[in-house]
Formats: structure tokens, C-alpha cells, sequence
């Protein structure tokens, strides 16, 4: 059983319209849901960029191995959905740049720091077990 939690916020590369696509897609509360547009809150927080951190051929391996087939067409069908309805266009960030930044993953409760982790390339992204086992 996993635990209680408060409130999760999600926060990614893009526009507040992409943000909200991404709420109704995936049945998340669209108040929990936020786009960096400009990249401030990724460069507030340091947030790895540019090009050396998209290519991780061993990250993506992790990355595959850790979902299974039905959970990667549900988010290729999320995608292609969200893009149907508002545009490919409107779901990347205004600059083309900022789609060259890697995300992270923090816990908090208050304002106390549980978990901080920056991916360093594509896929590098914070295990489950790490995020439960912080909550």
C-alpha cells in the first residue's frame, strides 16, 4: 500500500496549454500541473541542458526495461492525443531550446528536502523505490 501524500506537483518543459493537455490526458487534477515555458524553474533549480545530455543509450535501455508494452503505447497514444487536440506545436516549449533540458525529481514535505535527484541525461530519472521509499 503506498503511502499517504499530501499534494503532487508536476512541472514540465512547456506551455501552461501543454500542462493542462497533459492534466486531461492522464486524469491528473490540471491545479497540480505546471509548464515552464521559459525555462526559469529548471534553471532555478540547475537543471542539466544542450544537446550532450540527450544521447544515454543505456539510460533509454533502463528506461524500457522498467515499463512494460502497454505502459509506453499509453503514453505514445497520451502524446498523439494531446498533439490532435492542441498542436504539436503548442505542446513544445516557444523556444526550441528549452526542449533540451533534463527534469528531476524532488520530494519535500514542508520545507524540508527529501529527495533531490537531477537526471543527468535522458532516462535518468529517480527510481520509484527512491521516491516511495522518501514519502
Amino acid at each position: 500500500m503506498l503511502p499517504a501524500v499530501d499534494k503532487i506537483f508536476f512541472v514540465g518543459v512547456g506551455t501552461g496549454e501543454a500542462a493542462l493537455e497533459f492534466a486531461n490526458e492522464l486524469g491528473i487534477d490540471p491545479k497540480l500541473c505546471f509548464g515552464d515555458d521559459a525555462g526559469a524553474a529548471g534553471d532555478a533549480l540547475g537543471l542539466k541542458k544542450g544537446v550532450g545530455t540527450m544521447w544515454n543509450p543505456p539510460a533509454v535501455s533502463t528506461m524500457m526495461d522498467r515499463n512494460d508494452e502497454e505502459s509506453l503505447k499509453a503514453i505514445g497514444e497520451a502524446y498523439k492525443n494531446a498533439a490532435d487536440n492542441i498542436g504539436i506545436q503548442n505542446l513544445a516549449p516557444k523556444e526550441m531550446k528549452d526542449t533540451l533540458r533534463q527534469g528531476g525529481t524532488f520530494v519535500f514535505k514542508g520545507d524540508k528536502l527529501l529527495l533531490e535527484h537531477y537526471d543527468e541525461k535522458v532516462g535518468d530519472n529517480a527510481s520509484i523505490e527512491d521516491i516511495l521509499a522518501s514519502i
